[in-house]
């Protein structure tokens, strides 16, 4: 049975690079370069070197995670000038989650000047030290990194926090400088764990790193292969949210309505869901799923304020 439920957005994955389909990607580029078809390429031992030669190249140099760590640390430079009226300058990251190693206990909350430093595992923000990281996704603007170790794994949610300036050792908040060695470590990393979690201190927020960066939905939402993609637009201040609906094809439609915030969205995608996608598991064109949806908006006078939208169950 198919559930309504966030969609992930994987903006980095080892794994691929040791997949099937990472495999054929790379025949296909190398059957460009060489002007023959695919074909060739997958049937031939010497051109098949070359595949596998480019893809031990790419997991060496990992270009791909270097590009996910710059693009996140370009943002957090365009934030820290001050322009965004949600972040002040004084801003750094901050991570949370389980660590495993087998000679120390868990403890997986860290602070950093950047996502860089996070991942080198370097000063304080020695959560990721000696590991390989394997995935990166961005669901609905929270910042998840997995990785793994010779002796355990770990996996950390990323948010920033604003009001605080950070050195590699500690950092100081409120006129205070807090550091390891200046506290017990336990209190430290308690302190730690109380601006994470506190919203009136600090406060912590989502990176929203695929949205600032590469302009995707605000938030996103699948029900089997149909996808809900939430985005925000300037061209109505009163209504600023639109809804665009896509099928396993990668085709998408406009849903053709405009909504007050994102939640309001996000419960017209859920009733929609359960009226014309769960009976029987349908999986509509997405232009169908459009047209469904203004008609059922113009039979109720509805145009996606209020509850949820036209869409009545």
């Amino acid at each position: 049975m198919d559930l309504f439920m966030p969609a992930e957005r994987v903006l980095y994955d080892r794994a691929y690079y040791l997949s099937d389909e990472a495999e054929k990607d790379y025949a296909s580029e190398v059957a460009e370069e060489h002007g023959i078809d695919v074909g060739e390429v997958l049937s031939s031992d010497e051109l098949m070197d070359e595949v596998h030669d480019a893809l031990e190249r790419h997991i060496d140099i990992d270009i791909d995670l270097d590009d996910e760590i710059g693009n996140f640390d370009s943002m957090l430079r365009e934030l820290k000038r001050g322009d965004d009226p949600e972040h002040p300058a004084e801003i750094s990251v901050v991570a949370k989650g389980t660590v495993e190693r087998w000679d120390k206990p868990s403890r997986g909350l860290v602070i950093a000047d950047s996502l860089l430093s996070l991942v080198s595992g370097t000063g304080s923000a020695d959560a990721l030290k000696d590991c390989q990281i394997d995935r990166i996704v961005d669901t609905n603007g929270e910042f998840h990194i997995e990785a793994s170790h010779h002796d355990g794994s770990a996996y950390l949610d990323v948010r920033l926090i604003s009001g605080i300036s950070y050195d590699a050792k500690g950092f100081k908040l409120g006129g205070e400088y807090y550091a390891p060695g200046k506290m017990d470590l336990a209190d430290f990393y308690i302190l730690l764990d109380n601006l994470y979690d506190s919203p009136g201190v600090g406060p912590c927020s989502l990176p929203r790193l695929a949205e600032r960066a590469y302009g995707t939905a605000r938030e996103s939402y699948r029900f089997g292969e149909t996808r809900f993609d939430i985005y925000q637009v300037a061209a109505s201040p009163d209504r600023p949210y639109t809804v665009k609906i896509s099928t396993g094809g990668g085709a998408c439609g406009d849903a053709g309505l405009q909504f007050a915030s994102v939640g309001e969205a996000k419960e017209w995608c859920y009733r929609y869901s359960l009226r014309e996608l769960a009976e029987g598991e349908k999986r509509p064109e997405p232009a169908a799923a459009a047209a469904t949806a203004k008609r059922a908006a113009w039979r109720t006078g509805g145009d996606g304020a209020g509850d949820a939208g036209a869409i009545k169950l």
